[in-house]
């Protein structure tokens, strides 16, 4: 096939833009590529078909046929083909007769058409209203699909005819060419139609047969022009005439079709410049010459507003207004639409009465007239707004609005998408950094996304990702808390904030004997009452009043005082030295106390994490642990949380029993560090036996599993209390230093664990009796028991 492109050289190479391939020139129109049959530019058609007319009609009501004629002998070469342009030049009176035949002069001055040789862009003859729109416009043919594809529409074009005419068909293609052009501050476009009725078909060898299935073949293959070849060689035909062209204008509906499309990209509204694409696409629909467009994320009203900022922010007044919504605009065009969630017109922004900030500010931006729209979600919720603005008055006006609200909906899908994009990069970078899908259950997540993503491809764009849950599973729950933490932190920081009223007393009475300063003598004073307080009983708001009484009285006086009197400047930085940095008060007891509980809960936290790893291997289940004062964690075990490992009741009470060794363990590693600790500290250690399957799902706005259903719900509720328990009928905790406590439901979960246990002390990890207990009674719980046991041999 006959690739050379053009006659004329192309002014601009194919470029990919928007979803088309275009060819820019400016001023006219590059020429389309050479077919490979002979093509003729030729009167000839035209003036058989006029004769035709005036052969019916007679010469009487047909006088144009009969000045052709007698121009016609003054120059026959009009009536065949014509190679040499030169003669339509030298003939010109003529040409103009036979061109006002077929496009009559007052039609001329409003009718899109042009003339050109067969399949050929370059025309011989515009109108005078083609002339005027590509005059000083840049113009350019888009072709559909891409450029490539030209050769073969003109091929199959030309096929078609000869279809038509020699093997009795009735082809109509549509070529798949647009042009368009800048004009009155907007790009309009026009649908190319050619019109062969004027071209003849040549024959110039002998027709190869053709059988209908052999058309269909090739009707059904129309980018197969070696196939169209083969049926109809170049060499067997030529034609001979002219291609009426006109230009039909489609840009209300192109730019609908474009902004649909455009709007469906990505990014769509996420970038300035996508967004000033939208604008001019936007303008041409509505035909409003300078219209704006702003659109902007927004959550209103405010209790819906998430914790990050969307990077959507192309309204009007995005570099002047940092919040429309503010209260202190309660009463501008912004506030009423999004309050009402109504579309609000203003045709004339100048007329409006009481005019807040805002409206003039945008006057200031030359807007004149204005459309705000609110933006809703699937739910209805308002996600953000669309505004657009015209820079005279009525220059948008009720028909503007009612185009601009069939392309609301649009922007509604474009916002949600755009902001679901967005908060899923945040939650991805929120994934990587913080948060981790368990291993184990990571694969129904990826399965999960796989069908939600077959969904979407299947046509379902709005489909909703399914819930993530298992059910059946076996929950074990334990926990090794710091003995009397509550106490033991309180002890410290009373400890530290006596030493420091001490240290700064001393400082003060110091420096009341070196300068005449009577407010220092006060401060003597209130430290007194402030020490004998704390002495006597030390309560939470203790710390934060003696806090405050240092940081905002003694320690600025006595830095302003040290400036002024240079004398005591040895004596007050020996004191502020004696303080941490950060805090300016004396933070020992109660660092080491944190320091203390910190290592603690490192390392119990390694051996959990490390006796996983291990138990993973033997069984994937799915495990969490949270810091409180020391370590908490999860369990589930069960067949749904497998994908394709099996599940007996072996792996559970193999699990139940290893958290009892994990507990023993956690018990003596805690006991061994004491040495090494800055405060000593021990723990006592809690298991839940909890012997009933419950439901686990994924909870998307916490980003963590939860128990699913109402009954279960009462597993959390005991879970969460039962570290406060008492032995029933006495003030003794359950939970001791030292000891592991097992609290349980049912006889025969006492059975199972009286086995685990007995192993244990089969295996020497614990001493002393089996204590078997029943707890006082907790809020919405009672009759709860437990086993306790305590570990062997701590101090070795």
């Amino acid at each position: 096939m006959n690739k050379n492109y053009t006659e004329e050289v192309m002014v601009s190479k194919l470029k990919k833009e928007e979803g088309v391939s275009q060819l820019q020139h400016k001023g006219k129109v590059s020429e389309m590529p050479v077919m490979p049959y002979k093509t003729y530019l030729s009167f000839g058609p035209l003036i058989d078909f006029m004769k035709s007319v005036a052969k019916t009609k007679g010469l009487e009501e047909f006088p144009i046929y009969k000045l052709m004629q007698e121009f016609l002998e003054q120059a026959p070469e009009l009536n065949g083909p014509i190679e040499d342009m030169s003669i339509l030049e030298k003939h010109k009176e003529l040409v103009n007769v036979l061109v006002n035949a077929v496009l009559p002069p007052v039609a001329q001055h409003f009718h899109l058409a042009k003339l050109s040789e067969p399949f050929k862009m370059k025309s011989f003859f515009e109108t005078d209203a083609v002339k005027d729109l590509f005059k000083n416009h840049k113009a350019q043919y888009e072709v559909s699909r891409s450029a490539d594809m030209l050769p073969s529409f003109l091929i199959v074009s030309a096929g078609s005819l000869i279809l038509n005419r020699f093997y009795n068909q009735n082809l109509k293609i549509t070529p798949p060419v647009l042009i368009s052009a800048e004009a009155e501050g907007r790009r309009r476009y026009f649908r190319f139609n050619m019109d062969p009725i004027f071209i003849e078909v040549k024959k110039l060898k002998p027709l190869k047969p053709l059988s209908q299935e052999q058309i269909n073949d090739l009707i059904s293959n129309i980018y197969d022009s070696t196939a169209w070849l083969e049926a109809m060689p170049a060499d067997s035909f030529a034609f001979e005439g002219f291609n009426l062209s006109n230009l039909i204008e489609i840009t209300e509906e192109e730019s609908l079709s474009r902004l649909k499309q455009a709007l469906l990209e990505q990014d769509a509204i996420v970038t300035q410049e996508n967004v000033l694409a939208l604008e001019n696409l936007t303008r041409n629909y509505l035909n409003v010459p300078g219209l704006k467009l702003g659109i902007t994320a927004l959550d209103y009203p405010k209790e819906n507003a998430i914790a990050h900022k969307y990077k959507i922010r192309f309204n009007f007044l995005a570099s002047e207004v940092k919040d429309l919504l503010d209260e202190q605009y309660s009463s501008s065009i912004y506030h009423k639409a999004i309050h009402y969630k109504e579309v609000l017109l203003i045709e004339d922004l100048t007329k409006k009465k009481d005019l807040t900030s805002i409206e003039r500010q945008l006057l200031n931006q030359g807007i004149r007239s204005i459309i705000i729209a609110p933006l809703l979600n699937s739910e209805k919720k308002i996600i953000g707004m669309l505004e657009i603005g015209a820079p005279k008055s009525y220059g948008l006006h009720s028909f503007t609005e009612l185009k601009f609200r069939d392309i609301i909906g649009l922007f509604n899908i474009a916002m949600e998408r755009s902001r679901g994009e967005i908060d899923n990069q945040i939650e991805a970078i929120i994934r990587e950094q913080f948060t981790d899908i368990h291993p184990s259950v990571e694969w129904r997540f990826i399965e999960a996304s796989y069908n939600l993503l077959e969904k979407r491809e299947a046509g379902e764009p709005y489909a909703m990702i399914e819930p993530i849950a298992f059910n059946e599973v076996y929950p074990l729950y334990g926990q090794a808390d710091i003995v009397g933490s509550s106490n033991k932190r309180n002890t410290a920081i009373q400890l530290d904030l006596l030493e420091n009223l001490d240290s700064v007393k001393k400082l003060l009475a110091k420096t009341a004997d070196i300068i005449p300063f009577p407010l220092l003598k006060k401060y003597i004073m209130d430290v007194d009452h402030a020490k004998a307080d704390l002495e006597a009983e030390f309560n939470s708001n203790d710390e934060t009043r003696i806090v405050d009484l240092l940081h905002r009285s003694v320690h600025p006086t006595l830095r302003t005082l040290q400036r002024q009197y240079p004398e005591i400047d040895v004596y007050v930085n020996a004191y502020f030295d004696t303080l941490d940095k950060d805090l300016e008060v004396i933070y020992k007891k109660r660092k080491a106390y944190e320091d203390s509980v910190t290592l603690i809960r490192t390392a119990i936290g390694d051996y959990l994490d490390k006796q996983d790893k291990e138990s993973q291997s033997v069984l994937p289940h799915f495990f969490t642990k949270y810091k409180t004062d020391g370590v908490e964690y999860d369990i589930y075990v069960g067949k749904s949380l497998l994908k394709s490992d099996q599940f007996c009741i072996a792996h559970l009470q193999n699990f139940r029993l290893q958290q009892l060794v994990d507990m023993v363990n956690i018990t003596k590693l805690v006991s061994d560090m004491q040495s090494n600790l800055p405060e000593p500290l021990t723990t006592a250690q809690l298991v839940f036996a909890y012997t009933n399957t419950l439901s686990i799902r994924f909870r998307e706005d916490e980003k963590q599993f939860d128990v699913d259903g109402a009954y279960n719900v009462r597993y959390e509720i005991l879970k969460k209390r039962i570290d406060k328990a008492v032995i029933d009928g006495t003030d003794e905790r359950l939970t001791q230093a030292g000891k592991v406590a097992i609290v349980y439901l049912q006889d025969k979960d006492r059975a199972e664990y009286i086995e685990y246990i007995k192993y244990l002390d089969h295996e020497g990890l614990i001493e002393g009796e089996i204590e078997d207990l029943t707890l006082g009674k907790l809020q919405g719980a009672q009759g709860l028991k437990a086993l306790r046991f305590t570990v062997k041999c701590l101090s070795e």
